[in-house]
């Protein structure tokens, strides 16, 4: 990130956050742990926020809620997959073209 980037990782069940030059923290190029709109924790660099965010994310308990998006059926998603896979066939079909040679175009 360049100097003066804004960050900002928020998990609002557990109300924790990892903030950088927001309204919230200061803005001097430093990231910040947030809980509950308290500063808990400082750090130079993401890595090491990352470390005492994910640490407090583990003590707290917290488990992300896994939804199921009742919009797509499987139909639906066995179509996505068969126009996804024609896209990369034909995005890579140049790989694959004929290079003539014995027996080919041009060969002998």
């Amino acid at each position: 990130m360049a100097i003066g980037d804004n960050y900002k990782h928020y998990i609002p069940d557990i109300k924790l956050s990892i903030e950088r030059n927001t309204r919230d923290v200061p803005n001097d190029d430093c990231y910040y742990i947030v809980r509950d709109g308290k500063i808990i924790d400082k750090s130079r660099t993401l890595k090491k926020a990352k470390e005492v965010f994910d640490k407090m994310v583990k003590e707290s308990g917290f488990k992300p809620k896994v939804e199921r998006d009742g919009s797509k059926d499987l139909k639906d998603y066995a179509l996505d997959q068969y126009f996804l896979a024609k896209e990369v066939y034909w995005a890579e079909s140049y790989k694959h073209r004929g290079r003539g040679g014995k027996g080919g175009r041009g060969g002998i």
